[in-house]
């Protein structure tokens, strides 16, 4: 049994989905870190749980895209 090697095309379709991938994921928890920040500010009943909000690592990862 021989091996055979990948063809370019093969090697370009590969790269292009594993870097899709890559985008999509991070998409995705951008997304979810501005639900979970956006959730966090609206359910604060006090200046101080907003500001406590606002400072939590969630919001600073969402405000940071």
């Amino acid at each position: 049994m021989t091996d055979t090697f990948p063809s370019r095309r093969q090697l370009i379709l590969g790269v292009v989905a594993i870097a899709s991938l890559a985008v999509l994921g991070s998409m995705a928890v951008a997304i979810r870190a501005v639900d979970e920040c956006r959730s966090a500010v609206t359910s604060a009943t006090t200046p101080y749980k907003l500001e406590v909000a606002l400072r939590s690592a969630t919001c600073q990862e969402a405000r940071s895209r």
